[in-house]
């Protein structure tokens, strides 16, 4: 009897009186005769999904995706610093996420290949036939769109494995673009408009991927591969997303990060066109859950009146925003900015409260006496302006909370920060308050993988390609709208302070937040207010680097960011630019990935180990 050992866990349907949501349940083995069932089918295809929450399970989440790149540089924590920094640990032997990367998304393309094979017989004439062959396209056209982002060409496997085989050669990246293309044109014909249960997936996550692949082929890393459709494919996949009636954009783009329970409303919000599940139950977590909220954190539990709680996360202090990040928003009309980052704490630790001293009370009496009490703000971030000369290093040392201003005026008449490594505005899109304790790093919220806002800056990078900047601005400022304060929407306290706006200022800034071809315009003040690295001087090199910086604007901290640089032909300008860290050591091979040691050491070419020459020629240019 030939077994397969996934290893993983394997989602199974609760089928109770109300099932609603893909759950799972560990599942040790599973042999070849049980894919011949069509309970073993369900079985095949919900472990597949597991696949989806690999990207959010450890380290590689934003080691391969936000790393080395204009929006963040690496924090305090410096396990994986050598992704941000390129230096010469990032190599064909890294074997903590590049192997792990590249060893799941081949065993999820295993998974849908016996999906493919199996289904047409076992389901043949059943009500389910359909829809669990289109998620099996889906899962393997998603997967090759993984690996092809990060590595370019990989070997295409159509065929289930049952049995050891090594012969493998790469494809091109065309051609593994082509076959992605294909899965999940596959996909969005046999999925149905609906799913039947959250996670599963539908015609608009086929579409969505369908416009972000076309337009991946389009971009300048695959110029020798681009056809002169793929533009009009991209927009015509998007709009059929952006369109259907299922799909509408948050009215407040707080509402996309406000998880206030598992499987609360933010997790069922239109906006969101696919994501990867979690939940608390501890039995199905795993070894990981969704670990990203680890990531961004800076470190607060260390100060005098603060200890490490569930709202405000364990802080791995791995991602530091870069100055790029912080000023790529208008913060005084961008509402994202403080929507996405954390810029003020409340105590709530009684038995370490600082207190006032003789150098720094504000009056006499006060000496001695608590700075703060519990529930009030012991922690600020002033994110101003470098250019900013207001704050004094009195305003840090004689503030009642502990002060992080990010430009000051030190006793020497010279700019100065003390934000450091560890303390710094944190992303806080991916905060997790639902674990078991402060200290848990099994996360519980669900991983978005697509939402319509994305859609939304798909059509329009298409469409600004094609040259039509009207239609562009149309689906940004869309987007741009919705990030816009409203009349009478309150702000943070720390946005007066920051952004010297009288306190109380609740006008709408809707008109400020419309872009007009200004902003991608050579010349005009709207155009150098986007920051465009130097050497960008063309209306068309502006209007992609306008829309990479209305993507960072939207999607910061998502996941996605390296790629858009690596897609684009950016990375390298603006990591650069942008990421001291990155800077010195990022050269023209980091465009791709290293292919992992393992794989090219494993395979044989005509049932012979590949020479050094072979596995040199194997390899992406440089490593």
């Amino acid at each position: 009897m030939k077994k397969i050992v996934f290893g993983i866990l394997v989602f199974s349907l609760m089928f109770g009186a109300c099932s609603d949501f893909l759950e799972e349940e560990m599942v040790g083995t599973l042999t070849q005769e049980h894919f011949s069932t069509e309970k073993g089918i369900e079985d095949l295809i919900n472990g597949a999904y597991e696949g989806f929450r690999f990207h959010f399970a450890f380290e590689w989440s934003y080691s391969l995706t936000n790393f080395g790149t204009d929006e963040f540089t690496h924090g305090g924590g410096m396990d994986r610093a050598y992704f941000n920094n390129y230096d010469g640990a990032l190599n064909p032997g890294e074997w903590r996420d590049l192997q792990p990367f590249w060893d799941n998304m081949f065993a999820h393309i295993n998974q849908a290949n016996t999906g493919i094979a199996r289904i047409p017989e076992v389901l043949a004439g059943k009500s389910q036939h359909n829809t669990r062959l289109g998620e099996a396209y889906f899962i393997r056209g998603f997967n090759y769109l993984k690996l092809v982002e990060q590595f370019g060409g990989v070997p295409i496997k159509l065929n289930p494995t049952s049995s050891i085989e090594l012969e493998f050669r790469r494809a091109s990246a065309g051609e593994v673009i082509e076959r992605v293309i294909a899965d999940l044109r596959m996909a969005e014909q046999l999925l149905p408009n609906e799913p039947a249960q959250k996670g599963r997936a539908a015609k608009s996550a086929a579409r969505h991927f369908l416009a972000k692949t076309y337009l991946f082929r389009a971009s300048e890393r695959n110029a020798e591969f681009t056809r002169s459709t793929d533009l009009d494919s991209a927009v015509f996949y998007a709009e059929q997303v952006i369109n259907d009636p299922r799909h509408q954009l948050a009215p407040d783009f707080h509402d996309i990060f406000n998880y206030t329970t598992v499987n609360g409303p933010n997790e069922h919000l239109p906006e969101i066109i696919f994501a990867a599940q979690f939940d608390d139950n501890q039995s199905l977590l795993g070894r990981y859950g969704n670990r990203v909220h680890l990531y961004f954190p800076s470190v607060y539990f260390t100060l005098p009146g603060m200890m490490r709680d569930l709202a405000n996360g364990r802080e791995f202090q791995r991602l530091r925003p870069t100055n790029f990040a912080l000023d790529v928003f208008d913060r005084s009309v961008d509402s994202r900015f403080y929507k996405s980052f954390k810029t003020a704490y409340f105590s709530n630790n009684a038995n370490t409260l600082p207190r006032w001293t003789e150098d720094n009370a504000p009056s006499p009496e006060l000496v001695g006496e608590p700075r703060f009490q519990v529930g009030d703000t012991s922690i600020i971030y002033i994110v101003n302006s470098l250019d900013d000369d207001r704050f004094v290093r009195a305003d840090i040392d004689n503030a009642a909370p502990h002060t992080y201003i990010r430009n000051y005026i030190n006793d020497e008449g010279q700019n100065a920060t003390n934000y450091t490594l560890s303390q710094y505005p944190a992303l806080s899109k991916h905060f997790d308050h639902n674990r078991q304790t402060p200290n848990d790093e099994r996360g519980t919220r669900d991983g978005i993988l697509a939402r319509l806002a994305e859609t939304y800056l798909i059509a329009a990078e298409a469409y600004g390609r094609k040259g039509d900047y009207a239609e562009a601005l149309e689906f940004v400022n869309a987007i741009r709208e919705r990030a816009a304060y409203k009349e009478g929407e309150k702000r943070k306290i720390e946005y007066y302070i920051s952004e010297n706006i009288p306190f109380g200022e609740t006008g709408s800034t809707v008109e400020d937040m419309r872009a007009t071809v200004n902003a991608f315009t050579p010349g005009t003040p709207e155009a150098d207010q986007e920051m465009y690295p130097a050497g960008v001087t063309s209306q068309e090199q502006m209007f992609v680097h306008f829309i990479l910086n209305e993507r960072a604007r939207e999607l910061m901290g998502e996941l996605i960011r390296w790629v858009d640089l690596s897609r684009t032909n950016t990375l390298i300008t603006r990591a650069t630019a942008f990421n001291a860290q990155a800077a010195p050591n990022i050269r023209d091979r980091h465009v791709l990935r290293p292919i992992p040691q393992s794989h090219l050491d494993a395979i044989q070419w005509n049932g012979r180990p590949l020479s050094a020459d072979e596995k040199q020629a194997e390899q992406n240019p440089g490593y």
